[in-house]
């Protein structure tokens, strides 16, 4: 387990800060691990490999299990530690990090042994070839997983999950921004056999080194900037890589949309975890008609929000780290600037706090230019951009052009037309009436596309996605030579052109001539092999 160092201790580089970004109070430090302790991570989680994987997945979902179960004797203490690190209500700390954690590991240790098991293509074509094949989902080995401080517990979960179901070791190094949390797992973790998933902390320094040890493959959840360094570095041992880097996604609001309902979807859409979400709104395309009563309805239902330091139980929590305060900052008043029009909170109401917390008002604002920083980089904040369309055919073009989408959502009462409309939207997720709750549902599939990421997590392919597939394919009629070895001779050459002629001539007459063809040229060609 990462060793705890009391809060009083001298701030030394090696050490990292449980900050709580609702007082500005450091709770707690902790040691973070050296370069060299994540190689030895490493190594322990190499021998603890092949044994994990020989369990099968019937046995690694028991095992699983019991981390559930710790989940759940240690419930409190996350909740608690994920809601003093991260600055979020203790609701969210249960229904975005505990509840979804266990929604996953239940239903990912459930199909695992269903998903993981062999497939066998080419039961038509195969015997042609004298071939039988099969398809096997073999781990990796080492995968090496990297997670966010938004939502500590729930990504790396996300993260670690399939790849332990499907047979992989791992080594996590979640965020130095909420070591707690990180500590608090490497006990929920101690459960499974020794290395079998290795915890690390540390920052930046130390991911690179996890990278670099090297891993087998790589599972990064974070910003775009990092997801790229990391890229980079793994493309020196040639790791594979998944990984989801958030977006600017985009809602849009149909003329006909249910506006008392849209307006509750698109703000909690929007302020959830205080905007600090991956899959968060961070613009709305409004088509002109019904802009004025949206406006009107959310800024009605924002206003009956509980945020700030004077709440007793907060809605909207204060951002958890000083760095996203000062981009979340920045980003308003650029854009404030530039012409946008303050709906709901912005100006001076976000002002850095003296004491050193980190409240920001919730943020509605209307109006934009292609030049402001909220409509070229993600804010990752409480900030909702209203912009007026003409039609929902702008309201596409616009969500596609304007940012990068990792999820975006049609809002309608006609579903048809809802669904015609997702269909355009290039986005990893598309949802209809709803926005950002798909990330929770592990039978479904999570990822970006373009510039959000590559490479999925939940779901089959999520379990899929940490294991290699390998094709093992096996001679049918193992005492008979074939026809493609040595010697090539006239035989064979008849026998190869009459086979390409039944797959490509465009007549039954032709086809059957060069099936006479081929039987006659393939026992003389066989023949003569040595």
């Amino acid at each position: 387990m990462p060793d705890f160092v009391p809060a009083e201790s001298p701030p030394e580089s090696s050490l990292l800060r449980s900050f709580d970004p609702a007082t500005g109070n450091v709770v707690r430090q902790f040691r973070a691990n050296t370069a060299g302790e994540v190689r030895d991570a490493v190594a322990r989680a190499r021998a603890a490999a092949p044994a994990w994987a020989a369990l099968g997945p019937t046995d690694r979902a028991k095992a699983m299990a019991e981390v559930r179960h710790e989940i759940h004797r240690r419930m409190d203490d996350l909740v608690n530690v994920i809601s003093r690190e991260t600055g979020k209500p203790r609701a969210e700390a249960m229904s975005h990090d505990v509840l979804p954690s266990l929604l996953t590991i239940a239903y990912l240790s459930a199909v695992a042994p269903r998903a993981l098991r062999p497939t066998h293509p080419g039961r038509l074509l195969g015997p042609i070839l004298a071939t039988r094949s099969r398809i096997e989902w073999r781990p990796f080995g080492v995968v090496g997983a990297i997670t966010p401080w938004n939502y500590p517990l729930f990504l790396s979960v996300m993260a670690i999950a399939p790849a332990l179901l499907a047979g992989n070791a791992v080594v996590l190094k979640p965020s130095e921004i909420t070591p707690g949390v990180g500590a608090l797992m490497a006990e929920v973790l101690s459960v499974l056999p020794r290395g079998v998933c290795e915890v690390v902390l540390g920052g930046g320094d130390i991911g690179a080194a996890l990278v670099d040890a090297p891993c087998d493959k790589v599972c990064f959840v974070g910003s775009a900037a990092t997801g790229w360094r990391i890229s980079q570095a793994a493309a020196n041992h040639l790791t594979p890589v998944v990984m989801e880097l958030g977006g600017q996604d985009a809602a849009i609001v149909c003329a006909d949309a249910d506006v008392d309902v849209t307006a509750s979807g698109v703000l909690w859409g929007a302020f959830l975890n205080c905007g600090q979400t991956c899959a968060a709104i961070e613009r709305v395309y409004v088509v002109g008609t019904i802009a004025d009563e949206f406006e009107r309805v959310l800024l009605d239902k924002l206003s009956r929000v509980a945020a700030g330091p004077g709440s007793v139980h907060p809605d909207i929590g204060p951002l958890t780290a000083e760095r996203q305060f000062d981009v979340v900052e920045r980003h308003v008043a650029d854009a404030v600037g530039k012409g946008a029009r303050v709906l709901a909170g912005g100006g001076g109401v976000g002002i850095r706090a003296k004491d050193g917390s980190l409240w920001f008002a919730p943020t509605v604002l209307e109006g934009r230019s292609n030049d402001m920083a909220l409509f070229r980089e993600e804010t990752f904040g409480p900030v909702l951009p209203i912009v007026r369309v003409r039609d929902e055919d702008e309201a596409i073009r616009r969500a596609n052009e304007d940012g990068c989408n990792l999820t975006a959502s049609v809002w309608s009462r006609d579903s048809r037309r809802a669904e015609e409309l997702a269909s355009r939207l290039v986005a990893g997720t598309v949802t209809v009436n709803d926005h950002a709750s798909t990330a929770a549902v592990p039978w479904g599939l999570w990822g970006g596309i373009h510039e959000s990421g590559y490479g999925r997590l939940q779901g089959e392919l999520g379990l899929r996605e940490f294991c290699a597939p390998v094709h093992v394919a096996t001679n049918m009629v193992p005492r008979l030579k074939r026809l493609w070895w040595y010697p090539y001779d006239e035989a064979t050459n008849a026998a190869l052109r009459a086979f390409a002629v039944m797959l490509s001539a465009p007549t039954l007459s032709e086809k059957g001539a060069a099936a006479r063809t081929l039987v006659v040229n393939v026992a003389r060609s066989i023949r003569s092999k040595i």
